[in-house]
């Protein structure tokens, strides 16, 4: 909903809902979109902390309160094997954080972190303090780590994760890539790839990484995925208008236009026009 924004439509379903909002959160007329995703947020945060919650309060605490958006990238919905890790944190090592709510339970926790561990090195799961004796029963004997969400938001680390490289497999994070980031890490490998159809070529492919070690193969999956880095200017993602969109802009990557069109959208009124902003 948020896509016809960023490119400057007008009526589109995200404003007509906003301004809906409004009324419902009984906000002035004179509110601007901005006020009423603010106010909806702070709503949200106090009576429904939703998954979105939890990847909006580690887009803010962790990739623009510790790294400033600067040289990280957070992945969202990133398939791993059987499973899709809640966000992964490119900037060293890789992070993967699991998100479990005070509405989940922790049946596939077991699973998830199997499949996650052949891709990443570190692991941590994020649930509210309430939560926190039963994850902490849950992760007894595993690497994983827990950050526990406490009042007002705060994040705080009831269990370190351990880093972990015995599990990592080719497989799980070749299908991880897209086909031009696997032709990346090839290149850097072993130089020039030879050219194959189309039909062959992800037998092809597969065949040239499982001749790598996995950590290698790992190491140049981190450095494709790093390329990710947000398109927009960074002030986007630190802008506190912004920051009940931070996860989604982070997963979005919007375009320095895409970005204006959105702060323009954000300043504006119920009945005033906003001009978008061409990609050229």
């Amino acid at each position: 909903m948020l896509r016809p924004v960023l490119v400057g439509a007008q009526a589109s379903p995200l404003q007509v809902a906003v301004w809906d909002l409004r009324r419902e959160l009984g906000l002035a007329e004179d509110a601007t979109a901005s006020n009423v995703l603010g106010a909806a947020y702070q709503f949200l945060s106090a009576s429904y902390r939703s998954e979105y919650f939890y990847k909006n309060l580690i887009a803010s605490k962790v990739v623009v309160g510790r790294h400033r958006a600067s040289n990280v990238v957070m992945l969202s919905e990133f398939s791993l094997g059987s499973s899709v890790a809640d966000c992964v944190l490119i900037n060293g090592s890789g992070m993967v954080y699991e998100i479990k709510t005070e509405f989940d339970s922790p049946e596939k926790l077991k699973r998830q972190l199997t499949n996650y561990y052949r891709a990443f090195p570190l692991v941590t799961v994020v649930a509210h303090e309430t939560t926190a004796e039963r994850y902490l029963r849950v992760l007894e004997g595993t690497p994983a780590g827990l950050l526990v969400v406490g009042p007002r938001s705060r994040l705080s680390t009831a269990r370190a994760p351990q880093y972990t490289d015995d599990y990592f497999d080719i497989l799980t994070m070749f299908n991880a890539l897209r086909q031009a980031e696997v032709e990346t890490v090839l290149t850097d490998a072993f130089g020039k790839l030879t050219a194959v159809p189309n039909g062959l070529r992800y037998a092809e492919r597969l065949s040239i990484a499982e001749t790598m070690s996995p950590a290698h193969f790992q190491s140049g999956m981190q450095a494709a995925l790093k390329r990710r880095l947000l398109r927009a200017d960074r002030d986007l993602v630190i802008n506190p208008t912004t920051q009940p969109l931070w996860a989604l802009l982070l997963q979005i990557n919007p375009t320095p236009s895409q970005g204006e069109n959105l702060l323009n959208w954000l300043e504006s009124k119920e009945h005033s026009v906003v001009l978008p902003i061409s990609e050229r």
